[in-house]
């Protein structure tokens, strides 16, 4: 590996460290994961203006770094769960990882579970599917892949969110129609094959099987008050996924053509975030037009067209946070997207 790569690989392995020393030893170590994910990584993306979020091409990047982190995060869920349902640790403690922990389901791991999916290996495409069945949203797996590729940009996608829509419109209707478009699409795809939607090689009996599975599992080992709290930090890592879904695609559009279909998709139907640091935290997540454009290209290869495509005024967690406050959202917001909507 060379230089650049070595940086990538520690910045995105960063938190697990931090949040275990949080969890273990307490005290300045607590609030540590959540500076690094949030204020360090705003910091270093809106100071510095580094152009070197590719690592390169190797096996350790695209393979090793992956399995890594979805083995990390097999480790870091039981001990968030255990973490928070410790009477050791005081209730501002407990508040402050809470946040932590549900910031790296979301971010983090959310984004290795994205690109493992992608993945023709059967053994990484599987672990991503797991990571996003731990995190009770399995049927994201097939949402993502069967609905939100082939109809970005158009009303028939439920992640893209539309111009003008508040976040917390978009994820009332996004949390609920994700789950009955993918199940819709995986019916079809069923039907296509000669079988009922009923069988048991629709993947959603493992997204909700699993589902319930991890949470008895939970209330075993842990009783109600470890449910309650995997519950709670699966709802927050959730947000984190939506938001970054809402914030990716807001108010741009494909054209309908005159036999009905839509256009391409093509790089102007994605923002993104031409920030070095939190791309290299999220394997170059906000590098999302050329993902759309290739979905198959593993995030290593990935451009940020930034003279072809839209590109957000600040770094994906900058963003996030403004889109907690619709109205400085669409102040922010709203002029970017009709000058791509107009064009």
């Amino acid at each position: 590996m060379n230089t650049k790569s070595i940086l990538f690989f520690l910045i995105t392995l960063a938190p697990a460290p931090l949040l275990y020393m949080a969890v273990f030893h307490g005290g300045y170590w607590v609030p540590c994961a959540l500076i690094y994910m949030t204020a360090f990584a705003l910091l270093c993306d809106e100071l510095f203006e580094l152009d070197f979020a590719k690592p390169d091409s190797s096996f350790a990047a695209q393979s090793i770094l992956p399995v890594i982190l979805g083995v990390t995060h097999f480790i870091l869920l039981p001990l968030a769960i255990y973490a928070l349902g410790s009477p050791v640790l005081g209730i501002a403690s407990k508040l402050i990882l809470f946040f932590a922990f549900g910031l790296y389901f979301g971010m983090i791991s959310h984004a290795n579970a994205h690109e493992l999916i992608h993945r023709t290996n059967r053994l990484h495409h599987r672990l991503g599917k797991w990571i996003f069945i731990s995190m009770l949203f399995g049927h994201h797996t097939s949402a993502h892949l069967l609905v939100h590729h082939p109809y970005v940009a158009t009303p028939k996608d439920p992640n893209s969110a539309r111009f003008n829509e508040s976040f917390y419109t978009f994820l009332k209707r996004a949390g609920i129609e994700e789950f009955r478009a993918g199940l819709r699409a995986e019916n079809t795809r069923l039907e296509k094959r000669g079988l009922s939607a009923a069988s048991l090689r629709n993947p959603y009996w493992q997204y909700c099987c699993g589902a319930v599975t991890a949470i008895l599992l939970v209330y075993y080992i842990t009783g109600l008050s470890g449910a309650l709290i995997y519950l709670a930090l699966s709802a927050h890592a959730q947000s984190q996924m939506l938001i970054i879904d809402y914030i990716q695609h807001y108010g741009l559009q494909r054209k309908r053509l005159a036999n009905g279909k839509y256009e391409p998709v093509n790089p102007r139907h994605s923002w993104n975030a031409p920030h070095w640091f939190s791309a290299f935290m999220t394997l170059n997540a906000p590098r999302h037009s050329d993902h759309h454009a290739s979905p198959a290209k593993p995030y290593t290869d990935l451009d940020g067209f930034k003279d072809t495509a839209p590109q957000l005024p600040h770094s994906i967690p900058y963003m996030a946070a403004i889109a907690l406050w619709p109205r400085k959202w669409r102040a922010k917001m709203n002029p970017l997207a009709k000058e791509w909507r107009d064009e």
